[in-house]
């Protein structure tokens, strides 16, 4: 109800053990913008999840992908598992192979036609490092980088199959040859590659791939992929293949958009692999960023690509693209790292990350024009699932704030089984599909530490959308209050506090806002209706990638989507565990390669794909 005499309205009971949280505050005239759907995406989705969040998109990336070859359907798992080829046949689903004497199974068809059918959007990573895999093996032994047969004496076997060795023999590599489990290719394969999807599934303006990825984290080709890479990615090899690359994607499908760097993490967004990035320190005196006047490589990259347009008249990028993984903290104060330039972060990195302004000040200052995107993420750092949670809830919130165009999120053992609810809040809350605004309006935190406020309008029926995360193990009774808008008196409330969806009871609402009490380590969202229907057109913020006038915004807004993806190639990529060795440098003081790396995988969290006989 209304208090006659009171400027907010107040929820009852206000809960007596709350404390005193910070002032909240929504306008929903001010910092109008699109929200990009695309935002709430993810790798290799589970197919039940998938469809309960309508998911606007999903990628086809990650390690193996780096070595796909679409003739046979096979992949390289790196030094994620020994090196070895794998058909796509080879999972649960297929009966790994079972009856089989060569591959029928092609899980890139399977996974973009599942997209394709049910209206999902699918972004999709091309080779780019040179090399695919040379066959499809259906039986043990697997062809592999590193076999027994060549190098007898090494650290370790697949326990699966000791034909396949791990490449190092007393702390050293062996020397490798891409010829043992690979096949040259170059930006000619992945035109032939783009041309088949084309042929198959249509282009991206009728319905196909909508985003070509240029190759996976190529300062870690001489680690993950050393087998067929050896030697450290350079400043020039990554401009040279992903500009083909890029030429070639345009040349098959206009309509596409292309979508590059896609690098780890820090160091290597400023230093490439040749630097010695990530293991040794990157400033602009590195050798290889030296000899390009000092530049940091992605800026860099940004400049290759903006002169090329200039002399040619034709944008070959169309979003740039970094890899984003949490590498310390242990509490929700970790998202600080995306947006607050204040905030050191806690990590070896040990300074101001404030990645999504960063990315925004490369566009601006390199290449204007260009749209932002983490095809990869995760901030999951707690042992604790309900502080995960709690993580992803505010990671979405900030992704709206700041106006990333595009993000999939990588899922890691340590997240807990509670990610999916952070998802639910902002897609699927009701359970019938309604969804957080897709117009930011201003939100603000006296103290964004403890309770978070993120508001947006829905277009859809004017409705106002806002999220409320209290990240303390308190109660907090905080005001919020509501200007620039014309607000009916009752809110619907929806509510998490680590169990199911609740439907609470209805939030009175004065024309200035309410005052309400948050439950300890909880997600509350407020729908508001609003008295008329008068929309103001959403303002692109300043610095911001200008929304909406990609193929991708051209299709339909995803909040009607229902969609089931294919689950066999999940199995054989999703399956990642951490593993760290923080002394490493003190272990191994001579700077062996094998030194080296363990420093880059600790640093990397060395995401690996599992596969099992």
């Amino acid at each position: 109800m209304l208090l006659a005499a009171a400027a907010f309205a107040t929820s009852a009971p206000a809960g007596a053990d709350a404390e005193a949280g910070p002032a909240l505050a929504v306008d929903g005239a001010l910092e109008r913008h699109a929200i990009s759907p695309y935002i709430y995406g993810m790798n290799f989705a589970e197919p039940a999840l998938a469809a309960e969040l309508s998911l606007p998109i999903n990628r086809w990336g990650g390690n193996a992908t780096e070595t796909y070859n679409f003739h046979i359907g096979a992949d390289n798992t790196g030094s994620d598992w020994y090196y070895e080829n794998i058909a796509d046949c080879w999972s649960e689903a297929h009966d790994w192979c079972s009856g089989l004497s060569s591959n029928n199974v092609f899980a890139y068809r399977e996974f973009v036609a599942q997209n394709q059918t049910l209206g999902a959007r699918t972004l999709f990573n091309l080779p780019l490092a040179g090399y695919v895999a040379k066959n499809a093996p259906v039986n043990h032994p697997f062809t592999c980088g590193f076999p027994e047969g060549t190098f007898p004496s090494q650290e370790a076997f697949d326990p699966y199959d000791s034909n396949c060795g791990n490449g190092v023999k007393e702390g050293k590599d062996l020397a490798s040859e891409p010829s043992r489990d690979g096949t040259p290719v170059g930006a000619a394969y992945d035109g032939e590659f783009v041309h088949d999807l084309v042929s198959r599934f249509g282009t991206a303006a009728h319905g196909g791939v909508a985003v070509y990825e240029l190759g996976n984290e190529p300062g870690l080709w001489d680690s993950t992929h050393r087998d067929i890479h050896p030697n450290p990615t350079t400043y020039d090899e990554l401009w040279e293949k992903s500009r083909e690359a890029a030429i070639a994607v345009k040349e098959q499908d206009p309509s596409a958009e292309v979508l590059g760097f896609s690098e780890w993490g820090w160091p290597n967004y400023f230093c490439s692999a040749a630097d010695g990035a990530p293991s040794s320190p990157c400033t602009a005196s590195s050798p290889d960023r030296a000899a390009h006047a000092g530049t940091p490589l992605v800026e860099w990259l940004l400049q290759q690509f903006h002169a090329y347009e200039e002399a040619h008249g034709e944008r070959l990028l169309n979003y740039i693209d970094v890899h984003y993984y949490a590498q310390g903290g242990s509490n929700t104060e970790v998202t600080r790292s995306l947006w607050d330039p204040t905030y050191t972060d806690p990590s070896w990195i040990d300074t101001n990350i404030d990645l999504l302004p960063r990315m925004h000040a490369w566009v601006s200052a390199n290449y204007p024009g260009t749209k932002i995107a983490l095809s990869e993420y995760n901030l999951s750092v707690s042992s604790e699932p309900v502080v995960n949670a709690l993580i992803q809830a505010d990671v979405l919130g900030i992704f709206a704030r700041e106006g990333l165009d595009l993000a999939t999120r990588w899922p890691l053992s340590q997240d807990g089984p509670l990610i999916p609810d952070a998802f639910r809040m902002f897609r699927n809350y009701d359970g019938d599909h309604d969804t957080f605004g897709n117009v930011w309006t201003s939100s603000t935190s006296a103290e964004q530490g403890r309770l978070a406020v993120y508001g947006a309008q829905r277009t859809s029926d004017g409705d106002y959308t806002i999220m409320v995360i209290n990240k303390t193990s308190n109660p907090l009774t905080s005001s919020l209050s509501l200007s620039g808008m014309n607000p009916s008196s009752s809110a619907e409330v929806w509510q998490w506090t680590g169990e199911s969806i609740a439907h609470e009871a209805n939030q009175s609402v004065a024309s200035s806002g309410f005052t309400a009490t948050y439950p300890a380590r909880s997600i509350t969202l407020f729908v508001l209706p609003v008295l008329g229907t008068d929309l103001a057109p959403p303002v692109t913020p300043p610095g911001a990638s200008e929304p909406g006038t990609s193929t991708l915004a051209a299709s339909p807004m995803p909040g009607g989507l229902s969609l089931t993806l294919a689950s066999s190639r999940a199995s054989k990529h999703r399956s990642k565990h951490v593993a760290r060795c923080a002394k490493s440098k003190s272990r191994h003081g001579r700077r062996s390669r094998r030194a080296r790396r363990c420093v880059r995988d600790a640093r990397r969290g060395h995401r690996r794909h599992r596969r099992h006989a």
